[in-house]
């Protein structure tokens, strides 16, 4: 009797046949040249990120100076100031969205050589709409450092999770301290070179920027991504945010019932709501609606408007309470804020080492530390020494803000996919410039309001800008504390699982 061949078994296997192939996940393209250790990524970004936001304050020390030396009236020379950051701030959202489709490295060498080019033009300027014109350009190039800066440093390190906090209190530490050492560096080149090297200064830090980015950094594929750009919504974005700073720019200056004012700010509610429908309609939206559902993401973008509404507000009134009250030159103002720069930088590097050791609810006890001392310096007597009235205050503000400052960063970027890095640093800086110009208008009307009411009564025009400067920074207190009671909402899980199973950190701050 003869066996059953095993092909008639019904018991027998099925012939082996090879898996079917599954490929990994795409992971973030690359950024980083082979062999570059991250910190060459970092440190581009930082010293990018160092130069934009002293541009903004180092102007503002020259712009008297620019004023006698080109014939600038005062509608002119609030131009050169307002023209830069409008155009910052409107485009920021673009310029975010153009690194996320073209690539990190492709947009900061466009914003670094507009940005560049542009500061030399101003340099060279004769006349007042020349240097207006090329602070324009300034802002167009600024706006795509701005977002690509930290859009650089989330792609280097999306695969290097316990280097992202280093990374971003490396980068909170350049930005936060640039705008207090750009009062001193502002103050030194316009006594002791002229104001022409106020423009001229960023060339050579420009050029070295470009060659550093063409020797470290990959250029990414970007074939088919001009299809993929929201012209519509970028279009509605960039008008409704450059109306929205205008209108608050100008109801500062002229007021806030005045027809421009309301007119301007009525047509950029109506834009921005229009954006927001224009946006959940298109297939390749300029901001993602859905990105606001990430953890931190809307939380955290409203710490930072506060914090740039107290941090701008404090250091531009600092500075003239400083030069106006207390007779301190541009040098010596700049100088005297030094402190406070270097805790910007220090609490920002520091803090990052609170997180990883556990520390809770940073931002909420840096927005009080810095309440605290905008109070303190609210009571500064006319007769105010250094040492004794102004030193204490600045420590506190400058170490505060520093604290708020990379955690709620971290806080508003933890949960966004590489992919939309660029999104989440153009929401950031858009929330940042937006809160600097409220602060400004806001608190330069109090100021200028009370100041009028208290020229009647008090004696000498100093002891009336005195009393303004008082009121203001009681203000800025309050936005400093509003800041630190908005990031309770903050997410506050610490080395959480992420849904592919990597422990990947996430900011530890409410």
């Amino acid at each position: 009797m003869s066996t059953p061949s095993s092909s008639r078994n019904p018991a027998a296997p099925p012939p082996a046949t090879a898996p079917p192939r599954t490929d990994p996940p795409p992971g973030p393209p690359r950024l980083l040249r082979p062999g570059l250790p991250v910190a060459a990524a970092v440190a581009i970004a930082c010293t990018a990120s160092f130069m934009v936001v002293t541009d903004g304050a180092i102007v503002n020390v020259a712009l008297p100076a620019m004023s006698a030396d080109l014939g600038l009236g005062s509608a002119a020379a609030r131009w050169v100031v307002d023209a830069y950051l409008l155009v910052l701030g409107g485009f920021t959202l673009l310029a975010a969205r153009a690194g996320d489709l073209f690539g990190r490295r492709a947009t900061l060498r466009a914003g670094l050589v507009l940005f560049t080019a542009a500061s030399a033009v101003g340099g060279l300027a004769g006349s007042g709409p020349a240097l207006i014109a090329a602070r324009a350009a300034q802002g167009l190039g600024a706006s795509a450092l701005a977002t690509s800066t930290l859009g650089v440093v989330l792609a280097a390190t999306a695969d290097r999770p316990e280097l992202r906090r280093r990374a971003m209190s490396a980068w909170a530490a350049s930005s936060s301290s640039a705008a207090a050492l750009g009062v001193l560096l502002g103050g030194v080149l316009t006594e002791h070179a002229g104001w022409r090297w106020v423009m001229y200064v960023n060339v050579p830090v420009g050029l070295a920027l470009l060659v550093a980015v063409r020797l470290c950094l990959e250029p990414a594929d970007v074939r088919g991504s001009l299809g993929r750009l929201d012209l519509p919504g970028a279009f509605v974005s960039t008008t409704g945010v450059g109306l929205l700073l205008f209108g608050v720019t100008r109801g500062g200056e002229s007021g806030w019932t005045s027809p421009t004012t309301l007119v301007t700010l009525a047509a950029a509610a109506l834009l921005l709501t229009a954006f927001v429908r224009v946006e959940a309609r298109s297939a390749n939206p300029l901001v993602r609606l859905p990105v606001f559902r990430l953890p931190g993401v809307p939380a955290g973008n409203l710490v930072v408007l506060l914090l740039g509404a107290s941090l701008t507000a404090s250091l531009f009134l600092v500075s003239q309470l400083m030069q106006q009250v207390l007779g301190y030159s541009a040098q010596q103002a700049g100088l005297a804020m030094l402190p406070m720069g270097v805790c910007l930088a220090a609490a920002a590097l520091v803090s990052r080492r609170l997180l990883d050791a556990g520390a809770r609810r940073l931002p909420l006890y840096g927005g009080t530390v810095a309440a605290a001392g905008l109070l303190w310096l609210a009571a500064l007597p006319a007769d105010a020494r250094y040492a004794a009235d102004l030193l204490g205050p600045l420590l506190l503000i400058g170490s505060g803000l520093g604290l708020m400052l990379m955690s709620a960063t971290t806080a508003a970027t933890a949960a966004v996919p590489p992919a939309e890095a660029g999104l989440a640093s153009g929401l950031l800086n858009t929330s940042r410039q937006l809160g600097g110009a409220l602060g400004l208008a806001l608190l330069g009307a109090i100021a200028q309001s009370v100041t009028g009411t208290a020229a009647d009564t008090a004696s000498g025009a100093a002891a009336a800008l005195l009393h303004g400067s008082r009121a203001a920074l009681l203000a800025a207190a309050a936005l400093s504390l509003l800041g630190a009671l908005a990031s309770l909402l903050l997410p506050g899980s610490r080395n959480t699982a992420g849904t592919d199973g990597t422990n990947t950190p996430t900011i530890h701050s409410s």
